[in-house]
């Protein structure tokens, strides 16, 4: 990247689509491991540590975690 022609290649290289794939799929696994980690340390102070509030907890954190990846989805491959 020493050059302007050595910085539009890595440029090119990056927007390549499965590299933009590669970094949603790296970036759709941190989200997912955000919500359901928040989850868990809500059951630590003693939040959702019921069987019904604990699925509850576990199917919101499982619905933002699909709109998180869908959002990473258009905003890092589309």
């Amino acid at each position: 990247m020493s050059s302007p022609e050595g910085f539009a290649q890595v440029q090119e290289i990056f927007n390549g689509f499965i590299v933009r794939f590669v970094v949603w799929v790296f970036v759709a696994g941190l989200i997912y491991h955000l919500f359901t980690g928040i989850k868990h340390l809500l059951a630590d102070i003693g939040v959702a540590e019921e069987l019904q509030s604990g699925r509850t907890a576990a199917t919101i954190s499982l619905i933002l975690s699909a709109i998180g990846i869908v959002a990473a989805f258009v905003w890092i491959v589309l």
